[in-house]
């Protein structure tokens, strides 16, 4: 069950302690947490992840496309890229553990086997996914892949708390955040922001 809004997501080259950050944003009230960190060797991957669910136990972890680590660390969930794994394989293989993917087109066709919630996007321009040439999906996309996804849809993709609110609007069930959480001056303020853009409607 997704019960949660805010999906915070890692990048240690913009927040390099993220135990202390996950320490943090947990105190001040997040829920959920990715952790994608897709080059770190297997052995640093896992030691960060238990370090995380020590320091923040009560935060919901996944770890993006290692189930293995996932499962070693008892994250809550694993995050499938949309080229990564099939989720239906995850689902089956890991019984118990939340499955979210990654998705930046939406259809009738699309397999939802064993995907519990969606991140979309980017519904804005962002430069992580410019340098890819991958353009902002735009908000009328957004507003059809909420209306056709039957699991919750996280808008991505420069995401602010006023366009958060957009997104809201728009169908979406919550949004995925990395710069704009990671990198706030007041990590508080920030989450509150968010929290109260969510919950609007």
């Amino acid at each position: 069950m997704v019960d949660f809004r805010l999906y915070a997501i890692s990048n240690r080259h913009m927040m390099p302690d993220l135990v202390a950050f996950a320490r943090e944003a947990a105190a001040c009230g997040l829920r959920a947490f990715q952790l994608r960190e897709k080059d770190l060797p297997t052995r640093d991957l896992l030691a960060l992840a238990l370090q995380i669910r020590e320091a923040a136990p009560e935060l919901q972890l996944f770890v993006n496309d290692r189930p293995d680590v996932a499962l070693a660390c008892r994250a809550a969930g694993i995050h499938a890229s949309e080229a990564g794994w099939p989720a239906e394989r995850f689902s089956k293989k890991f019984e118990g553990l939340l499955c979210g993917k990654s998705m930046h087109s939406v259809g009738p066709m699309t397999d939802w086997s064993g995907v519990d919630f969606i991140t979309f996007g980017p519904v804005f321009a962002t430069p992580s996914k410019t340098v890819l040439g991958m353009g902002p999906r735009g908000l009328g996309a957004l507003r059809q892949a909420s209306e056709l996804a039957p699991v919750p849809v996280f808008a991505i993709g420069d995401m602010t708390p006023e366009r958060a609110a957009q997104c809201r609007e728009l169908g979406a069930h919550g949004v995925a955040v990395m710069s704009n959480i990671l990198q706030a001056t007041d990590l508080k303020a920030r989450l509150q922001e968010y929290e109260s853009a969510l919950d609007e409607l």
